[in-house]
């Protein structure tokens, strides 16, 4: 039997561990109305590998899928059939592919697959082991108002200046500042575009359609719930940003992972203070790199607005900004209204 409805993403087979584990399980395929008995292989963030003794239905793209979890719980998950493959001793080996897992059995996975793991992992990367992050900050309540809406159809875009694969699953972070909550998801990449345009042509940007994995109808009531527990607007409507060019108020950008500031640090593989300590004052400062009237709105909303240190700025963080600005300065030129006027943050 040669059934391949889909291929599992080099990039998940890089960035998930499989650990082997010998475990029962039950699987459903489509069409079928009683579960079949199965032997769990392995499993990943992404998906299991489990063996049965009878061929799976013909026809069949999806199945659903339930391991143990504590205490008579369970752990559900809906998956694709990747590939069968028939053994020597008659049985059948069987890959699938995660595609869909309520909040609740998600969370339970991540335990799952920390637990299994135990001692081989530090416990300071008990996350990195699992799968790649994708880390997003939210600063006001009106951005996340706007993030939760577009997560709420089951669909987000976002622009990382790093490599990611199309069909690559990932865990999606939305880290809130100010008291506001961090948002942890799962989901697929659909699809991945280099962004073409004057305002980022300093450095490779990519925009990112991701698709998430849990049902839609989970989606929708977290949202709902997030949504109503919010506090009102902490917007400030008198932000220098409200000026910017709208490609680039309208673009999502993530954080920079641990490699790209690996990458970033260079040769000397030392991270300045922005990079370790600012990484967000940083990412404003280059969404804006090349374009004179951009890049002075978001320096003078770290300096004077809300994206600033609300216990203001170190010495070192303080003359690497000034650096910065004076690069800038040099390369791309002054603008009118800062002629005639005193700079923020030193003298002309």
């Amino acid at each position: 039997m040669n059934q391949i409805h889909s291929e599992i993403s080099v990039a998940d087979r890089r960035t998930q561990t499989r650990i082997q584990v010998n475990i029962p399980i039950k699987v459903t395929f489509s069409r079928m109305v009683e579960p079949m008995n199965a032997v769990n292989q392995d499993i990943s963030w992404g998906g299991v590998l489990f063996v049965i003794a009878d061929p799976p239905p013909q026809e069949t793209g999806s199945l659903r899928i339930v391991l143990p979890w504590k205490q008579n719980e369970k752990i559900t998950a809906d998956a694709h059939l990747v590939r069968v493959k028939r053994l020597q001793n008659g049985s059948y080996l069987i890959a699938a592919r995660f595609y869909s897992l309520s909040p609740r059995s998600h969370a339970r996975l991540e335990r799952l697959l920390k637990m299994l793991h135990g001692d081989q992992v530090d416990p300071l990367e008990t996350n990195s082991f699992l799968v790649r992050d994708l880390e997003v900050t939210v600063n006001d309540t009106n951005e996340l108002r706007r993030i939760l809406l577009q997560i709420s159809t089951g669909r987000y875009t976002v622009t990382v200046s790093s490599a990611y694969e199309k069909n690559q699953s990932i865990r999606l972070s939305i880290a809130g500042t100010r008291g506001l909550p961090v948002i942890r998801l799962r989901a697929r990449i659909t699809d991945v575009e280099k962004l073409s345009s004057s305002y980022f042509d300093w450095a490779d940007l990519f925009t990112l359609k991701l698709l998430f994995e849990h049902p839609r109808s989970a989606i929708k009531t977290f949202v709902d719930l997030l949504l109503n527990s919010l506090p009102e607007t902490c917007y400030n409507a008198n932000s220098e940003l409200i000026n910017s060019p709208e490609q680039i108020r309208a673009t999502v950008f993530a954080n920079p992972t641990a490699a790209d500031q690996a990458q970033s640090a260079g040769k000397s593989g030392v991270l300045c203070i922005l990079e370790t300590q600012f990484p967000e004052a940083l990412n404003h400062l280059t969404v804006g790199w090349g374009d004179v009237s951009a890049f002075e709105s978001f320096f003078r909303d770290l300096i004077l607005g809300d994206q600033g240190s609300p216990s203001g700025w170190p010495p070192e963080a303080w003359a690497e900004l000034e650096f910065l600005q004076s690069i800038h300065d040099r390369a791309y030129g002054v603008s009118d209204s800062r002629l005639n006027v005193l700079k923020v943050g030193r003298t002309v």
